[in-house]
């Protein structure tokens, strides 16, 4: 059976499922067409980040991963590549088959990106539709985009996506990107089939883009909550409690 899960596809095989996520990034690199100018390792980097940040927000810890660049291979390629491997190293995430493609038939005067990810789990550890009313969400890190990635410091890394994946007391957690926390509430709400009652204000700016995977929102036991709290060196916002519609 293969099903979708927000933006990840979901494949059960028995008691072990795969999933699928990916994601793609434009104009952002050192090429003349580029709107933001950064370094092509970055860009490795940062969409590495993304595609894996989805599967270990479900629970699923990654196997194999595909880059396709519409870019040649010398100097871009290299130079994206570096940043997916190292990143992956950083962060000991062993033991990934990694595949791609590059662009070598025509020149190209703007950096294009796409990744797929794919990771195993075993069924019972997937944190998939685990919320249940009378549970706390909270959100770790803070939605950032565009030159502000580049700027501050109180955006979530790969290795705080690690520590997610790795915390029990997290039930579900779902990263925030272009479509902004309140989208991604509303996502919530349909899986778990519940509502938020809301306890946040104009602290943080909703609907405003998370770029690559900023910021996390997560659900957890209300006896947890310090525990989450000090999970990572990230801003935290307590931003409701789920409760069973009227």
């Amino acid at each position: 059976m293969i099903e979708k899960y927000r933006d990840v596809l979901i494949i059960h095989e028995g008691d072990v499922v795969y999933a699928v996520s990916c994601d793609s990034t434009g104009a952002i690199g050192e090429k003349e067409n580029d709107v933001l100018k950064v370094d092509a390792e970055v860009v490795g980097r940062a969409a590495i980040k993304v595609a894996l940040s989805e599967l270990l927000c479900i629970g699923a810890w990654p196997i194999v991963i595909s880059d396709t660049l519409s870019n040649e291979m010398n100097p871009t390629g290299i130079k994206i590549i570096d940043g997916i491997k190292k990143e992956l190293m950083e962060n000991k995430i062993y033991d990934v088959a990694l595949t791609g493609s590059t662009e070598e038939n025509f020149p190209s005067t703007m950096t294009g990106v796409g990744v797929t990810a794919i990771g195993k789990a075993a069924k019972e550890d997937l944190k998939v539709r685990k919320a249940r009313a009378g549970m706390e969400v909270g959100l770790i890190g803070y939605p950032r985009v565009g030159q502000e990635v580049l700027r501050f410091n109180d955006i979530l890394s790969l290795k705080d996506y690690v520590k997610i994946f790795r915390c029990s007391e997290i039930v579900e957690a779902i990263p925030v990107g272009s479509r902004g926390i309140k989208y991604e509430l509303d996502v919530l709400k349909f899986t778990s089939r519940l509502n938020l009652l809301r306890e946040y204000d104009n602290e943080i700016d909703d609907e405003k883009s998370g770029g690559p995977s900023t910021c996390c929102i997560v659900v957890y036991n209300r006896e947890d909550r310090l525990k989450i709290e000090k999970l990572v060196d990230k801003p935290f916002i307590h931003l409701g409690r789920l409760i069973r519609g009227e």
